[in-house]
């Protein structure tokens, strides 16, 4: 009896038993400053479960992992990073084992993508640019503005109309007036 409380208790606290992810963000041709992203950027794990913040030299570690899978993601408002499956799993010998990959939203986890390196090295994919610049003055897209079109065609049919009644016959411009 005594035997089975201790493994019910020894069962009990190895899945009680959390673990950290560790990563970096390293920089390259899009991102070549990673300090820029310490106070602006966060990993987070399936959209906000846990959150590790990213330290100047880009390193983060998020906490409190159980055994599974779960979704890493780096929160930036400048700029975009690739998704990451991350399953954390124990082996025989009891160690856990990371093993990360990149997954697109929207498909399935697959096991067919290389597995990443541990500690995970993430590099930006693309800077998101927010604001494009003022167009300058032209004349051409002033003019194929639709109101500039409807008072072009209006002053059309101020200047045209007279001329055009002026050269109909006398009979024709009589019927007209009549009705």
């Amino acid at each position: 009896m005594l035997a089975r409380v201790l493994v019910l208790a020894a069962l009990v606290c190895a899945s009680d038993k959390t673990y950290r992810l560790r990563g970096a963000i390293v920089a390259n041709n899009i991102l070549s400053d990673v300090s820029e992203l310490a106070t602006r950027a966060h990993a987070v794990v399936n959209g906000g479960e846990h959150r590790g913040y990213i330290q100047k030299d880009g390193s983060f570690v998020v906490e409190n992992l159980k055994l599974g899978d779960w979704l890493l993601e780096i929160q930036s408002a400048d700029y975009a990073f690739p998704k990451l499956h991350v399953r954390i799993a124990t082996n025989d010998e009891g160690r856990a084992s990371v093993a990360a990959r990149y997954v697109q939203i929207g498909s399935e986890w697959s096991e067919d993508a290389p597995v990443l390196a541990y500690p995970l090295k993430i590099e930006a994919s693309a800077k998101y640019d927010f604001f494009t610049p003022r167009q300058g003055f032209s004349i051409i897209t002033m003019f194929s503005n639709p109101y500039m079109l409807m008072v072009g065609a209006s002053l059309a049919a101020i200047f045209i109309m007279p001329k055009l009644q002026a050269n109909l016959d006398p009979e024709a411009l009589k019927e007209l007036q009549e009705k």
